[in-house]
């Protein structure tokens, strides 16, 4: 008898774990079971590629300025970037983008017959950014962070 109690005493520990783990286990079972939380998950995975249309977004960048060329520098419609080398001026590229949010940027480098060199990024006909400068060999960028 004494053996027996000697041998209880050292696991009685570990068998209520298990026995406290298995009741948790079943508990949990019988409750997703209950509200139906397999069920719900299935459905939500079959939704995940409907999402609501929204208007896009047109960018407009537009360089101007007389005389030469320009090498222009553009983001396109996936954040990308994008080099045209020279470019007549004046040089316009419009984008159309149905991300929810991204940078629109722009710079341009003249040679030396290009003066008044300006850059702007329309975005839904509205101006966000818009530079001139005079400069020799005129370099400018124009930057909207999120459009």
């Amino acid at each position: 008898m004494y053996m027996v109690f000697r041998v209880f005493k050292k696991v009685w520990m570990p068998l209520l774990l298990v026995v406290v783990i298995a009741l948790g286990a079943y508990a949990v079972v019988r409750i997703r079971d209950t509200l139906g939380a397999n069920g719900t998950a299935a459905a939500a995975a079959g939704n995940g590629g409907d999402t609501k249309p929204f208007n896009p977004k047109h960018i407009a960048y537009e360089i101007t300025g007389s005389g030469g060329s320009v090498n222009v520098d553009y983001l396109d419609e996936n954040g990308q970037p994008h080099r045209v080398d020279n470019a007549v001026l004046p040089w316009s590229f419009t984008i159309v983008t149905t991300l929810p949010s991204m940078s629109a940027n722009i710079i341009a480098q003249g040679d030396p017959a290009v003066s008044g060199l300006r850059c702007r990024v329309v975005v839904d006909g509205q101006v966000r950014d818009d530079r001139r400068t005079d400069e020799y060999q005129p370099f400018i960028y124009c930057l909207v962070k999120s459009v």
